[in-house]
């Protein structure tokens, strides 16, 4: 009887250890495969967003090149007041919904700048003209930085 065991038991035993093993290689493809797809799911969401932001953004600089110095180191109420306007415009629909919030966040600070009344007789005070201009060139480095979103996460996934 113990001969007739011992084969049978040894049997049961290697096919548990296989069906384990079957098992966890099982789970750790399906694991992989779950990874491999959100990878693939987010590269088609960054994709799409990186071509309306494509499609979008070139009129948001198109907009502030219109924001210059003129002689005398001073700023043009005028344009300023049509840049802001045309910006406001432009951020309507679509751009609300692919924007950073750090692009969001300096063209709030940028719009809030430029939507101050001159301070000197029609002409805007030093401190005013500095927070445009500094503002108008951290908005457009943010759009830039947005637009570099697909080139970081190639990066990544190059050093990984």
């Amino acid at each position: 009887m113990k001969d007739i065991l011992s084969p049978s038991l040894i049997a049961s035993l290697t096919s548990l250890v296989i069906s384990v093993i079957t098992l966890y290689q099982f789970f750790k493809n399906q694991r992989f495969q779950q990874q491999q797809f959100n990878k693939t799911l987010d590269r088609r969401l960054t994709t799409k967003l990186l071509d309306l932001r494509l499609e979008h953004y070139p009129k948001a600089f198109e907009i502030t090149d219109s924001v210059f110095k003129e002689k005398g180191g001073n700023f043009d109420p005028a344009k300023i007041k049509n840049t802001v306007e045309e910006l406001i415009e432009w951020k309507k629909g679509v751009i609300n919904l692919v924007i950073s919030s750090e692009a969001l966040t300096s063209f709030y600070v940028l719009r809030d700048a430029a939507m101050k009344s001159p301070a000197n007789n029609g002409t805007y005070s030093s401190e005013q003209v500095e927070k445009i201009s500094v503002g108008t060139k951290d908005f457009r480095k943010q759009l830039r930085r947005d637009l570099g979103i697909l080139f970081r996460e190639e990066k990544l996934r190059r050093s990984t």
